[in-house]
């Protein structure tokens, strides 16, 4: 009896611990074929995330009492083709980066504190300056659709940083929102690598600053971001107009805005992706950029349409995308996407897919000034 007293009392407390929290799992399996042709070639294949990105995660929420709430947010990039971790979300802006391959929380890994007075969040996590090419791109910042200004994206933080700090404001100001993160770079005061002036240091590389701020009620949503990104002249390197470059600092300043009309949502950005010393000290050079989208609900679906350009001084690229998303239920839909890219002035950005762990495009000096075109057709699930 005594035993079964104690037991009684141990179950009654857990239950009591397990009252005030909760744990979700949760996850997305999208899956298609996809067709990428550019002047070098054409790659085709099953690819995935062209309608959402595929993912599993685990998110979690303690009630402290008082108003406050500590939570965890676990998310990992999953390619479902392979059946493995999804290769296009390690880029970091750490010394030292884990390989993709295997199951790795790339996606989000964070330990949230939250309250009346908003939410310190720290962690992997998204940017600031990256929603606005998610929020208002009308493909989602997935597929052959994206926006063009997402492939331009700094390959350290343009889309996540590791080892943040961030901090959101509460969702009770009358529709203005906003958030502020700092990224460390975590290394050491004697790091050093190869610059343009010979071995400089680069304890700072890495260190991310950027914020998000905007006004949403009824039918329009605003918001304008900023992030930079510290790096020593000459020890960062990305792509830019089909060719690859040392730079230093990375910039990026966008805006981004929708108007639901009720027939359909119409959705723009404007961005400034700004590198400095590109190639040698002192010269800096932005890829300007834009959008301009509809949603449009058609029965048990929705039609999209996108227009998206770039700028690199002379160098431009352009985009025209479309598609249509079927709503099979709340949780399952089947989608086709078809784009073609045209570019000028030494430009050479392809049709290929912007989501993790897509097929990519065949790549080479032949695409400068050339077409490209890509579509897909899927399948996407959620649980």
């Amino acid at each position: 009896m005594k035993k079964s007293l104690i037991a009684m009392a141990v179950l009654a407390a857990s239950g009591a611990a397990m009252a005030q929290s909760s744990v979700t799992l949760f996850g997305v399996l999208d899956l298609g074929y996809e067709n990428v042709k550019t002047q070098a070639g054409r790659i085709s294949g099953i690819s995935p995330s062209a309608n959402s990105s595929s993912r599993l995660g685990f998110k979690g929420t303690e009630d402290l009492g008082g108003g406050l709430a500590a939570s965890f947010h676990l998310e990992a990039a999953l390619n479902p083709s392979t059946g493995i971790g999804s290769s296009g979300t390690t880029a970091n802006n750490q010394s030292t980066t884990t390989a993709a391959g295997g199951l790795t929380f790339n996606r989000r890994s964070t330990v949230s504190l939250s309250g009346n007075f908003g939410e310190l969040r720290v962690g992997r996590d998204y940017v600031p300056s990256f929603w606005n090419y998610a929020v208002f791109d009308a493909f989602g910042a997935n597929s052959v659709g994206a926006v063009l200004a997402n492939y331009t994206l700094s390959s350290g933080t343009g889309v996540r940083a590791s080892n943040g700090i961030g901090y959101f404001l509460p969702g009770n100001l009358g529709g203005f929102y906003g958030q502020g993160t700092y990224a460390f770079g975590n290394r050491a005061s004697t790091e050093t690598s190869t610059g343009y002036a010979g071995a400089v240091n680069t304890q700072d590389n890495g260190r991310y600053v950027g914020f998000r701020v905007g006004y949403t009620q009824g039918p329009i949503d605003v918001a304008g971001a900023y992030g930079k990104t510290t790096f020593a002249a000459g020890t960062q390197s990305t792509t830019l107009a089909g060719t690859a470059v040392s730079h230093g600092d990375y910039t990026d300043t966008n805006l981004g805005a929708s108007y639901d009309f009720g027939v359909a949502k119409v959705l723009g950005t404007l961005s400034n992706q700004k590198y400095n010393d590109i190639t040698a000290l002192g010269i800096n050079k932005s890829v300007k950029g834009w959008s301009l989208g509809v949603n449009a609900p058609v029965g048990a679906g929705n039609v999209l349409a996108q227009y998206s350009a770039i700028k690199l001084d002379s160098a431009k690229s352009d985009k025209w995308s479309f598609g249509y998303t079927y709503n099979l239920s709340k949780r399952t839909a089947v989608y086709g996407i078809v784009a073609r890219v045209g570019n000028s002035g030494g430009a050479a950005s392809t049709a290929a897919s912007f989501s993790s762990g897509s097929l990519g495009a065949v790549t080479g000096a032949v695409n400068a000034n050339q077409s490209s075109t890509g579509f897909s057709v899927g399948l996407r699930t959620s649980f």
